[in-house]
């Protein structure tokens, strides 16, 4: 599974308000080792 993939699909969430689900994402990628750091200029990610 791509990882950017889920990245764009949980700035869609979060943009428009489904905190619940940009959560989910989150918690998925960090289940994975991917730590998600959201910056001013946009999300970037590594693996932990």
């Amino acid at each position: 599974e791509d990882i950017e993939q889920f990245i764009e699909e949980r700035n869609e969430a979060r943009k428009n308000k489904d905190f619940a689900r940009a959560d989910e994402i989150r918690d998925m990628l960090k289940a994975r080792h991917i730590i998600l750091e959201d910056t001013p200029q946009g999300v970037r990610f590594k693996r932990g």
